[in-house]
């Protein structure tokens, strides 16, 4: 009997795994009828960027494995990720974590990110951007009103209100990406500023209110649009609130704010 001790975790070393991989893939290939039809693995769980190697990543592409679930959560470990994306597996789940440490131009340049490794490497990334919780806290138990240190309301609404267009998901395609976030650094925040009703009925609005309203934000002076994007940034448009304001310019930014949208 030979016996290379591949039954528990303890004795199960990596040496004997590869070992009984040298005996069983012959045996496998010689005996195993290949039917023409779709295979898939998936572990359903992500991988840990900063473990891989071109030794594991290669040996990992020879299984079918559809997709390949991997976190992008910190824009500071690009090149970790870029690197672990670089492999021969064809189809990738991107998990994104925003609203923690990160800044609101992170996460726009990681799904942004993502978008150009899916022409520069032939392969099909679909990210899932996930807004952070903390959940062991116990000011956060029962609510989702957490926000983070770079963060606000307002741009959390807008982020959520584009990705409930996407079904919470960014996939492959350049275009529908720039129309959703923007094409530049400078439309993606021109988006997360811009009313509600006006990101989920892009194009409703596009050519006629959306364009009124960025010409009077725009216009706005540098200290009366300091003052517009503090109100604008707690998401709170109530009548009460935009009444209270005294000044006319910032008043009629405001009210697009109460646009309501389609259902």
């Amino acid at each position: 009997m030979y016996n290379i001790s591949l039954l528990y975790i303890p004795t199960a070393t990596r040496e004997a795994i590869l070992e009984f991989d040298s005996i069983a893939r012959p045996l496998y290939n010689k005996y195993f009828k290949t039917l023409k039809r779709k295979r898939a693995l998936d572990f359903n769980q992500g991988i840990d960027a900063r473990l891989v190697t071109d030794e594991k990543m290669a040996k990992l592409s020879e299984v079918a494995i559809n997709p390949l679930r991997i976190a992008f959560d910190h824009y500071e470990q690009r090149s970790i990720y870029v690197n672990a994306a670089k492999n021969n597996i064809s189809h990738l789940s991107n998990y994104l974590l925003y609203n923690y440490k990160d800044r609101p131009e992170h996460l726009y340049y990681r799904m942004k990110r993502n978008i150009d490794l899916c022409g520069e490497l032939n392969v099909v990334i679909y990210s899932f951007p996930m807004k952070y919780h903390p959940i062991s806290d116990p000011d956060y138990f029962r609510n989702r009103n957490y926000i983070g240190q770079h963060w606000n309301r307002k741009f959390i609404r807008a982020v959520q209100a584009v990705l409930n267009a996407t079904k919470g998901k960014i996939g492959k395609g350049k275009s529908f990406f720039e129309e959703a976030f923007g094409a530049t650094l400078i439309e993606f925040f021109d988006i997360l500023w811009m009313p509600e009703a006006f990101i989920i009925n892009r194009f409703k609005y596009k050519d006629n209110m959306t364009k009124k309203w960025r010409a009077k934000f725009n216009a706005l002076s540098v200290d009366k649009l300091e003052l517009a994007k503090k109100i604008i940034s707690v998401n709170d448009f109530n009548e009460k609130i935009i009444s209270s304001i005294n000044d006319r310019e910032i008043y009629d930014v405001l009210k697009y704010y109460q646009t309501k949208r389609d259902r």
